[in-house]
């Protein structure tokens, strides 16, 4: 299995699998001072004024909110017609039992 590792945000000494950065960032976050999370991926940490420049910048802010790519349509729904009195007669429907009678 792939698993490319990640510096931690906190402790750049530490190499962290991608598939544990959250669980690190947990446990890492309170021996150290506060970051700023990244509003588009919560695994990006970083300071107040370094927080503004990466949010124009994040990788993860284009898969988000995709600028140039058409939305996909997936099915395109119809919504029923209603059925009008004047289009359905009982009288002449060849199936339709009168039970008043």
């Amino acid at each position: 299995m792939d698993d490319p590792f990640i510096t931690c945000p906190y402790d750049h000494s530490h190499r962290v699998p991608r598939s544990r950065i959250q669980a690190h960032i947990v446990r890492c976050q309170e021996k150290h001072p506060p970051l700023t999370a990244c509003p588009y991926n919560a695994t990006h940490r970083f300071t107040q004024a370094d927080m503004k420049i990466h949010v124009t910048q994040c990788p993860s802010r284009e898969e988000m909110f995709p600028e140039h790519k058409p939305p996909k349509v997936v099915a395109h729904l119809i919504a029923p017609r209603p059925i009008l009195q004047r289009e359905y007669l009982p009288e002449m429907d060849p199936n339709h039992e009168t039970w008043d009678d």
